[in-house]
């Protein structure tokens, strides 16, 4: 019985960590809507839209306004000064929010996949081998990057001897995959 409140406890605070992110998101685009719904109101009566699209049409134009809002932005992050700006708040200010940069980076892999260009490889350590990703070689040395399964998006950095290193002839796609299936299929 314990292990079942064990196991009920363990769920809850996953889905509180999952979604504490997105209710910050819906909660920032509810805000974002209740501030435009004046403009979307005076459009509304303005050009006489509510004949055209009834009871929901300042809602409908309210989000209208905070799309092209975002594609107006979108069109904006083109410029360097303004890059600069968001890249300032990004170091100063949004850091500090628990699980901002990890979201990031992986919003950032789904709007612009790059190819892994990291080299999968075994670490001889003691008694035993351990699979990382090689991210850069120097001077006889080696630094390694070693996933955590199934969450391979972290895990921990280490310098390591290059004499450690077996390169693995699977590429890093198909090695993240296997690590992500808690190390089914490396060779």
């Amino acid at each position: 019985m314990k292990s079942f409140f064990e196991h009920i406890r363990t769920r809850v605070l996953a889905g509180i960590i999952f979604l504490i992110p997105v209710f910050v998101v819906v909660t920032v685009v509810q805000k974002m809507l209740a501030n435009l719904k004046g403009a979307g109101n005076y459009l509304v009566t303005t050009f006489g839209i509510k004949d055209l699209l009834g009871s929901q049409a300042v809602t409908v134009v309210t989000a209208l306004i905070l799309v092209l809002l975002f594609y107006f932005f979108g069109w904006l992050v083109r410029f360097s000064m303004l890059t600069r700006l968001r890249d300032w708040l990004e170091n100063t200010l949004l850091q500090y929010i628990p699980g901002y940069l990890t979201y990031k980076a992986k919003m950032q892999e789904k709007i612009e996949p790059t190819a892994d260009t990291r080299v999968p490889v075994m670490v001889s350590m003691q008694n035993n081998k351990r699979p990382a990703l090689l991210i850069e070689e120097n001077a006889g040395e080696a630094t390694v990057f070693f996933p955590n399964s199934p969450d391979t998006n972290n895990g921990q950095v280490m310098v390591v001897s290059v004499q450690q290193i077996t390169r693995l002839t699977d590429g890093a796609t198909a090695f993240i995959k296997n690590m992500q299936r808690f190390g089914k299929g490396l060779k």
